[in-house]
């Protein structure tokens, strides 16, 4: 009886940890899809240039160099992390429209 209880307690400890860094996970990934949606130069504590390059749409090719990123019109979609801890997979759609430019797209972060 006390072996299932700490297999049990043991199985409730790694799913509570589990969560904690997919929410962790998580909130991160909308601020790195802000940040390179904005065009914020600061960026290099949370993403490498690869990654800024592949989502801000100014380096992408997407519209013009005067484009003014305004956060109220971004939509970043339910996020899905899937990780083992030290390493992990984002499923996220993120969705941008003003009266010039727009675009609704699936981001993959790994």
């Amino acid at each position: 009886m006390r072996g299932k209880k700490q297999m049990l307690t043991l199985a409730i400890l790694f799913a509570a940890a589990y969560v904690i860094f997919g929410v962790w996970i998580a909130h991160d990934t909308k601020i790195i899809l802000e940040k390179a949606m904005s065009g914020d130069l600061d960026y290099s504590h949370y993403m490498n240039q690869t990654a800024f390059q592949t989502i801000n749409p100014i380096e992408r090719g997407l519209t013009a160099s005067h484009f003014e990123f305004d956060k109220e019109l971004h939509d970043v979609g339910g996020i899905l992390p899937l990780h083992f801890f030290f390493i992990s997979k984002v499923f996220v759609t993120q969705q941008y429209e003003n009266a010039h430019f727009g675009f609704k797209e699936p981001v993959r972060l790994v």
